[in-house]
């Protein structure tokens, strides 16, 4: 504790008194008038910008994508660089804060009140290695600008079904890209991470360095460090066959038949999500489709268009209303899925299922399909198993790699409705899908709902668990990156 002043007194201050406090800590030393000291110091000794509750940027800069979180930090550091992150997060370990770091925020879970709020939008570096097909990305990368620098070389980084999120997070919950059947987890192609530990320093993470933190990142989401940069194998891929095949209501449920009975036989090189999609009755939507209920069978093959029409010629035969699969460049993959840009509050659920026997199927008909009475929003069942079943040669933290598939469930509730209701809605779905939930979860998809231990726990095998508490212990024993899916 600086001799200078205390962090009580630094509170009680206000925000200048609370910027001297940085300062002192930051640079070990007090200016010779801490008490006029301002925020502004704090952004000097860090080589950004620092945010107080109050300060004209602050409301803007604490929102995350998913609203249904608010965060009231004690401060955010808006770093530039990762010398800032490894400052930042040197301060906030000597303070005692819990330290939070966020991108975009699609993926937040739980409050960062009180904490020190890294703010990493400022990091936006990509380097593409075209020769060695691999990405460089920093700590503030949206996948859109990674998909931009790739594109133009014939390659494509292992996104998921939007581009619109942070590379970091994604990254580190394990990732389940639009190809992953054929690539598997985007964890699993990571070839090293640059992390700030606890300690304030900067390391650099592979298979032969820092082993253990390395298996722990890739996985394990931010209860480590704070990631700055990681480097990542590109997919050798120009041009995909992707689009959807669209069912209305009729014909939703034998459409959904026989797309189980289908994923059965089908290869490796095609990924497909089966999504149960209930337009909202807004004005938003176009006024044919307000209220109506569609079944989506959303298609990524990796290979010729005429080999992806032979793999996918029985959903066909069936008939879909619409049909957009089509051979199309990488760089508008985000049309397959067409999430929304626009932030919103967004409870989820999820969950794993082993094989779908018969009595599986209408285990998840009777509880999704298109004679019930749900909320606006969105079902999804994607087909897992191919690559995402193998683990890479670097083993990581993903576990529960037996499923077969992955359920999703998202609605976005408007500002002026309570989310408790729909948060209830979709405690029922997968009450009723228990017959088929493995009870395991992937890392990506646990969402803010889920932030107990139980829940997190889910997330991995138990050797892994017990591997990750050792890990964290070790690395953070006074578990301060806890803003998170805490692994405590």
């Amino acid at each position: 504790m600086t001799p200078y002043m205390s962090r009580r007194a630094a509170l009680k201050a206000g925000g200048a008194g609370l910027a001297a406090y940085f300062v002192e800590t930051a640079v070990g030393a007090a200016p010779a008038h801490a008490g006029a000291a301002t925020a502004r110091d704090l952004s000097l000794a860090l080589r950004g910008k620092v945010l107080l509750p109050g300060d004209p940027d602050y409301d803007a800069e604490r929102v995350g994508f998913n609203t249904l979180v608010q965060h009231h930090p004690n401060a955010i550091v808006m770093v530039e660089s990762a010398r800032d992150v490894a400052t930042a997060v040197g301060v906030g370990a000597r303070i005692g804060w819990p330290i939070a770091v966020q991108t975009t925020g699609h993926g937040v879970s739980v409050p960062a009140d009180g904490a020190l709020l890294i703010n990493m939008r400022g990091l936006t570096g990509v380097n593409i290695d075209a020769g060695a097909r691999t990405a460089t990305i920093s700590g503030g990368v949206r996948w859109r600008d990674v998909v931009a620098a790739a594109a133009p070389v014939g390659l494509l980084p292992p996104v998921g079904s939007t581009s619109n999120v942070g590379a970091v997070g994604y990254v580190t919950g394990g990732g389940v890209p639009i190809m992953g059947r054929t690539y598997g987890y985007a964890a699993d192609r990571v070839r090293s991470i640059d992390l700030v530990t606890l300690d304030g320093r900067l390391r650099r993470l592979s298979a032969t360095r820092e082993p253990d933190l390395f298996w722990a990142v890739r996985g394990g989401k931010s209860n480590f460090g704070a990631v700055t940069a990681f480097e990542i194998d590109l997919l050798p891929q120009a041009q995909v066959y992707a689009g959807n095949l669209t069912f209305p209501a009729a014909s939703a449920e034998e459409a959904f038949r026989a797309y189980v009975r289908w994923t059965e036989g089908v290869s490796d090189q095609l990924t497909s999500v089966a999504t149960f999609l209930r337009y909202p009755d807004v004005p938003q939507v176009p006024p044919q489709l307000r209220g109506v209920f569609v079944l989506l069978i959303r298609i990524v093959y990796v290979g010729s268009a005429r080999d992806g029409a032979a793999e996918i010629a029985a959903l066909r035969a069936l008939g879909p209303s619409a049909d957009t699969v089509a051979e199309i460049p990488v760089d508008q993959v985000d049309t397959v899925f067409s999430v929304p840009t626009t932030p919103g509050a967004t409870p989820t659920a999820s969950g794993l299922v082993g094989g779908l026997s018969d009595d599986g199927v209408a285990t998840i008909l009777a509880a999704v399909g298109p004679g019930v009475t749900l909320p606006a929003g969105f079902v999804e069942i994607r087909h897992m198993a191919g690559a995402f079943g193998r683990g890479p040669s670097t083993a990581n933290a993903l576990g529960h790699r037996d499923a077969e598939f992955l359920v999703f469930i998202s609605n976005t509730v408007p500002d002026t409705v309570a989310p408790e209701p729909v948060e209830q809605a979709q405690q029922r779905i997968v009450g009723q899908l228990g017959p088929v939930l493995t009870g395991g979860r992937v890392p990506t998809f646990l969402g803010p709902l889920d932030t107990s231990v139980e829940a997190v726990r889910s997330a991995y095998d138990p050797a892994g668990w017990n591997r990750l508490l050792k890990i964290k212990k070790t690395w953070d024993p006074r578990n301060l990156f806890r803003i998170n899916h805490n692994i405590r």
